[in-house]
């Protein structure tokens, strides 16, 4: 059996089913009850190395969707609190966090950029020193 890159080519139906079944139910019954296996079979399946990257695997790629999503809207959360900070009939204490927020945001901002500077310096470094 030649290997192949991709973990999922080991996995039966069966399997894959369950995966998606543990990614888009709130419980590990529901998943059981959606794909139709008894919970022993799904314990027996987390506990298979490959079941679990490939579970693993499904997680990360579900939390980037949403980490994607988040970012999608970051403009319409400046707008936002841009709106809220500029509004002389929002309460005070609105545009304080608003304006709280937005300088915390920059600075954190200006932090990571001059970090990413100073590992780039680095990374230029270790490699001369090679």
């Amino acid at each position: 059996m030649t290997q192949n890159k991709t973990p999922t080519a080991f996995l039966s139906g069966k399997k894959l089913r369950a995966i998606q079944a543990l990614i888009a139910c709130d419980t590990i019954d529901e998943a059981c009850k959606d794909c139709n296996i008894t919970r022993s079979t799904m314990y027996r399946y987390m506990r298979d190395s490959i079941f679990d990257m490939e579970l693993k695997r499904a997680k990360r790629q579900l939390i980037n969707r949403a980490v994607l999503r988040l970012q999608q809207s970051c403009r319409d959360a400046a707008i936002a609190l841009s709106e809220i900070c500029r509004n002389k009939e929002a309460p005070h204490s609105a545009r304080v966090a608003a304006a709280r927020e937005i300088l915390a945001t920059s600075l954190k901002a200006i932090e990571i950029e001059e970090l990413e500077v100073r590992i780039e310096k680095l990374e230029q470094k270790i490699k001369k020193e090679r």
